[in-house]
């Protein structure tokens, strides 16, 4: 108890220096009735996440909260870091704890919250048909829809215009193709290398793999859970993210996450750059070589594939199962206002955080601000999830280790993805 205890204090401290005047910090622990801080009765709801999107989420909320006469939400700030998050959330509703209401949960881990039962059934409570599919497949779990998409992002290939129009070439539209192009380009405009990904043994490797799979055809997990990585798809996906670390990109290309694969980039070294959307802007900062000559395209597809997927992410909005009836239903109220299209749309122009709601993106003043939509909306169409696991972390972790150990040249491809295979294989049957 004093340990649970010790972590509550601590999330209140953490709030409490970020949000000046943050009332009720865990305090209300059943979570079930009214509470101070000048809400008189409205009913007050607790929402946690996490501080990388605190401010223009506490604009929102407190406009929200302007608007209401019989609901108070009281925000709760934890670290940006995906994993403290997780670990957070995990011992509050293991343990039954009531204190937070509405959690903002990173996309990976809503299968194993579901799979747990701490997540309320939001099946026709949420409006889903005006939102993107990917994001809304990512957020069902058994067939129920356990979580409202919130805001998402998807990765994007960004290229060297100067360097085509000099080539006189076109966009590729297939690995080989970028292969080829990336073999006339070296010396054209500071090209020195054709590729440029994030391949280190981190999650950032995951996000990367995944997408080689799919766009030849492949997948991690088929329609049951079963796993099907060792397949002769996915052997050859390997094999074309192999030739591209040996051939294509920077030596150091296993050592980079997004950081150091955006620096180089910068340089005006690399032909092209697999990154999140988010690098459209920064990718042409004060500073950078690149700037005013990027433009973005759909991922390429491999020899066995007909259509790429951008690998997901963002954060989706959960509820606190454990709650009471009457916070459940406040808490219905307010998400559906957060995934509305007026605040989706006002929720982008102040955090340049990817929307759910497909219309924001053709919006007339959200492409004055963010012209980069125009073409990125019909990338994060094509948008998946990760492995739907309720072992994701596990999961992930067999990915790094056995993906980079192929990428490496530690161990063959097609062993490193037998061994992958058995790894899940025993991840499945611990259920």
């Amino acid at each position: 108890m004093m340990k649970k205890r010790m972590k509550q204090i601590a999330a209140c401290m953490i709030a409490a220096t970020m949000v000046a005047g943050l009332a009720g910090c865990g305090g209300n622990k059943d979570g079930n009735s009214s509470s101070g801080g000048g809400s008189g009765d409205k009913i007050t709801l607790h929402f946690s996440f996490d501080q990388g999107v605190g401010e223009p989420t506490q604009k929102i909320v407190d406009k929200f909260n302007e608007s209401q006469d019989k609901i108070q939400v009281e925000t709760v700030l934890l670290p940006q870091d995906a994993n403290q998050v997780h670990d957070d959330f995990v011992n509050k509703l293991a343990s039954g704890d009531t204190s937070v209401d509405i959690m903002g949960l990173d996309v990976v881990y809503v299968s194993e919250f579901a799979s747990a039962g701490w997540l309320m059934d939001l099946t026709d409570k949420v409006d889903t048909s005006t939102m993107l599919e990917g994001p809304v497949a990512g957020a069902t779990y058994d067939g129920k829809l356990v979580a409202a998409p919130w805001f998402t992002n998807s990765s994007v290939l960004f290229y060297r215009t100067d360097v085509l129009e000099a080539l006189g070439a076109e966009v590729p539209t297939t690995w080989e193709g970028w292969m080829e192009l990336a073999d006339k380009a070296v010396g054209t405009n500071g090209i020195e290398y054709g590729a440029d990904f994030q391949a280190a043994q981190a999650e950032a490797l995951v996000t990367n793999w995944v997408e080689y799979v799919w766009g030849n055809g492949g997948d991690i997990l088929d329609e049951d859970g079963n796993p099907v990585v060792n397949s002769e798809n996915n052997i050859e996906a390997t094999n074309i993210m192999k030739t591209l670390v040996d051939e294509y990109a920077p030596e150091g290309v296993t050592t980079y996450t997004e950081t150091e694969s955006e620096q180089v980039f910068k340089e005006g070294k690399c032909l092209f750059i697999r990154d999140w959307s988010g690098f459209w802007s920064s990718g042409q900062d004060e500073g950078s070589k690149v700037t005013g000559k990027i433009a973005a395209t759909k991922l390429p597809t491999g020899p066995s594939g007909e259509e790429s997927h951008t690998c997901l992410g963002g954060l989706d909005l959960v509820v606190n199962n454990a709650i009471s009836d009457e916070q459940k239903e406040a808490a219905i109220e307010f998400i559906n206002y957060m995934t509305s299209a007026e605040t989706q749309k006002e929720m982008t122009l102040i955090s340049s955080q990817p929307p759910v709601v497909k219309d924001v993106y053709t919006d007339t003043e959200i492409l004055e601000e963010i012209p980069f939509y125009a073409d990125f909306y019909d990338i994060i169409m094509t948008g998946k999830s990760r492995p739907m696991s309720p072992q994701y972390a596990k999961v992930s972790d067999a990915i790094q280790r056995n993906i980079h150990q192929a990428l490496t040249g530690e161990a063959e491809v097609e062993d490193a993805l037998n061994t992958l295979q058995s790894e899940i294989e025993e991840l499945n049957s611990e259920k």
